[in-house]
Parts: structure tokens; sequence; C-alpha cells
């Protein structure tokens, strides 16, 4: 079958090219330009000028063909500019969600479709199908994992999506990509959050937009005053580091309250959730689970996951954890489990 591979210029992604191309499939090479490598302000990106060049090259090992496509409005509607107003608004974004739901499976995929072919990424994740329905489930290797962030795709969607490397170790996927000789096949891990390099998250959203910046207070859970801050953008729920206000205990972000400029911290206990909603829910299935089911919650991707309870409200989800969870930030995404299958998430409400 022609299947269109999305190319980064990572050695998942071009691995994941050699084993279709290696499966006697058709397959074309495809990376995006996602952004304008002059603006500082845009940053540099996953898919910047010597990614690129690097996805070219593993393109040109495996004798398939290679495009660049302009995706550089799409990412900035759909990714860029969503994060800067989340970290202003006193949320924590999840860019890698936005990016895979609103550009790499949606933008992408409709180019796919446009050539008659499927798409295909560098993923570790992998597809399944369960009592008719096709399943979206974790990699077979925990340790690089990347399900938490697919929990938007549907049933639509994963009929066409193939995930070549979930099955795989990362050094298994380096030993493929050296023995088929992908110039790439050593390449370092791409950053966690690829189009902010240089500086922090806080620094990216502070060259975005200078003029929305503004000092505040940082207060105790009992509205005593311990100093002041820099702008809520520096801070996230849960948080221990940087806080400026040193004292006998551990301090943690407890809210962030974006309209009053004010930071609110406390102990551990106050900074830890049993209860949540989840806005914006995405069910992998099409539809909700019919009654509150016991799964695996995750509120971040390094997050192990804790037992809860969820049940499905209008539009959204409630869910109460068998134990407090430190860090349950607004804005970040909530992933439930049933064994190793996603059944879906959405966003943290404030």
């Amino acid at each position: 079958m022609r299947v269109l591979v999305a190319m980064s210029g990572g050695v998942d992604s071009s691995a994941a090219a050699a084993l279709l191309a290696a499966a006697g499939h058709e397959v074309v090479g495809l990376a995006m330009r996602v952004h304008d490598a002059a603006d500082p302000a845009r940053g540099r990106s996953c898919c910047a000028p010597d990614d690129l060049e690097d996805a070219r090259a593993a393109a040109r090992a495996l004798a398939i063909p290679f495009y660049v496509a302009n995706a550089e409005e799409a990412f900035a509607r759909a990714v860029v500019e969503p994060f800067v107003e989340d970290y202003l608004a006193g949320l924590t974004p999840n860019p890698c969600v936005e990016c895979n739901t609103r550009v790499k499976f949606s933008w992408l995929l409709r180019r796919a479709r446009a050539i008659g072919a499927r798409l295909a990424t560098g993923h570790y994740a992998r597809v399944g199908e369960r009592a008719g329905r096709r399943t979206l489930l974790a990699a077979r290797h925990p340790e690089k994992d990347q399900s938490y962030f697919l929990y938007g795709l549907g049933q639509e969607a994963l009929a066409e999506l193939l995930f070549p490397v979930g099955e795989l170790a990362k050094p298994e996927v380096r030993a493929l990509a050296a023995r088929t000789g992908l110039p790439n096949a050593a390449k370092a891990e791409s950053q966690e959050i690829c189009f902010v390099t240089r500086g922090s998250a806080s620094d990216f959203v502070q060259l975005r937009a200078p003029d929305r910046v503004r000092e505040g207070e940082l207060v105790g859970t009992g509205g005593e005053v311990l100093g002041r801050h820099g702008g809520v953008h520096r801070f996230t729920v849960g948080q221990r580091r940087g806080l400026g206000a040193a004292g006998p205990a551990p301090r943690y972000v407890v809210r962030i309250e974006p309209e009053a400029g004010r930071v609110v911290v406390g102990g551990a206990a106050e900074a830890s959730r049993r209860e949540f909603t989840v806005r914006e829910v995405s069910w992998v299935a099409g539809s909700p689970p019919p009654a509150p089911l016991e799964l695996r919650v995750k509120v971040r991707h390094r997050h192990e996951g804790e037992l809860g309870t969820v049940r499905a409200s209008a539009g959204g989800a409630e869910v109460r954890l068998a134990r407090p969870v430190r860090g349950v930030a607004p804005g970040q995404a909530a992933v439930f489990y049933d064994g190793d299958e996603v059944l879906g998430g959405g966003r943290i409400a404030r």
C-alpha cells in the first residue's frame, strides 16, 4: 500500500519509514516546516532547517520520494498561540497534544488521503482492535510510550494510521537505523517542547508577549504576602523549585489567580488533589462509557498514573482518585487508561 510517513528528522520516524519500505510498501516521506527560522520569537522547532536536512538525508538513504510542506500557519494557530495564551492565563498547556491532534493527525492526514495513502509516524504507540472497534494502545515498552499525547485520536483516524516502531524499544530502533544505513541513527533525542530550545517556556512566553507580562504577589494559603514574582506564566500548579519563597518546610504552588496576578503557595497536602473535573474530553471509541469506570489516570506524561473513578459528564468527566496526587495542574492533560488501552482524555479544569 502507499504510506505517507511524517519525517521529523529524528531516528524514530526515519526508522518507521525504513520498516515500511522493507515490508514492500510504497513509501513517501513528508516533513513539515513549522516556523520561520529567522524569527527568534518563534523559537527553534523539531522541524528546523537542520532537522529537515536530516529527514531528507534519511529519505535519500532509503531511496524514497521526499517533500517538505509549509505548515507554519497551521502550527502557529493550533500550537504556539494557545501555548502562550494558556501560560498568561495561569494554565499549564500541553503543546504536544495540540500538535498531534490538530496538526499531525489532522493537517497531515488530509494530505495523506489526497494521495490515496495511509499516514505513519514514529510515535511509540500501537493501534489494535477489540470488540469490533479500533483501540489506541500504549507502546510495548513503557519507557518510551507516547500514547498520553494521542488521546485525541478517534476511530476514523486510527483506521488510517500506522505506528511502525510501537512494538520496539529505543535501542532496537537505533540498531535498525544503523543496519539500514540511516545517517541519523545516533541522533540525540528531541526536547519535550520542540519549539522552546533557548531558555525556558516562561522565557518563550515573555519573548512572544512582553507587553502582557506583569509582576504580582506570591502569597501563602492564609493570605500572607511572601514576596513578589515576575509573572504568572512562570508557574504551574505543583511546582516547588524557583518559587522565591524559602521556608522551614517545602512549599509548592497550590493555585494561580491570573486576574489578580497572584500565585498561592502551600504545603504538599495543599498542592494535592483527589477530585477534579476534566473538560474538552475526547473518547477514542467515539462516545463515553455508559457507567463510571475504575481506570488509571495520568495527569502528566511522566506520571505513572493513579487509580481512580472516571464518570463521564456533558462534554467532560469527573475524576476521583484513590489517593491525592500533587501537581494536578489546570490546563494539563488527564488521560484515562484501562490496562494498556487509552480510553480518552481531556484538559484538567481550573
